[in-house]
């Protein structure tokens, strides 16, 4: 079975990890504050997908990874934001054995609950899926993981790199 720590890795500077498991869980180790977020960006017949893994260890500052999966184009705006927290949630189900119980971890959901939205119409569904499976979820505007981090990347001309 396929995990998202057996995907390819970078970090948020394009530099490739070499054994991503080994690196995130070293960067894992201690107390920390893990943030996992997915956002997706469309181009002609394709659908983008970063989900990025921000570990915060505090005083110390943090390090970001991410990943990008490429599928057809997306048309539904419900399925494309189901897949953005399905990848964030196996993410973190990947990562939550490596975690230390009193570290923080939460799954950024680029969805907002303001109604002038459309992604509103699907914050409880999408919420109950983080939920669900035992973490935190946290939406926009405070989802940052998700909201900046990832968008930033999925972005950026660092994919395809």
């Amino acid at each position: 079975m396929s995990t998202m720590l057996s995907k390819r890795w970078k970090t948020v500077e394009g530099k490739v990890l070499s054994d991503p498991t080994t690196a995130i869980r070293e960067a894992l180790v201690g107390q920390r504050a893990v943030y996992v977020g997915t956002d997706s960006q469309q181009d002609g017949r394709r659908t983008q997908f970063v989900t990025v893994i921000v570990i915060h260890e505090p005083t110390k500052g943090g390090r970001a990874f991410y990943t990008v999966e490429t599928v057809d184009r997306i048309k539904s705006l419900r399925e494309r934001l189901l897949k953005e927290v399905w990848l964030s949630v196996q993410l973190a189900i990947d990562i939550s054995p490596y975690i230390n119980e009193e570290s923080l971890l939460e799954v950024h959901v680029d969805a907002n609950p303001n109604v002038k939205f459309k992604s509103s119409a699907y914050v409880k569904e999408l919420t109950s899926l983080v939920v669900s499976q035992g973490f935190n979820a946290v939406l926009k505007p405070e989802a940052w993981a998700a909201m900046h981090v990832a968008d930033h990347v999925v972005k950026s001309k660092v994919i395809g790199r």
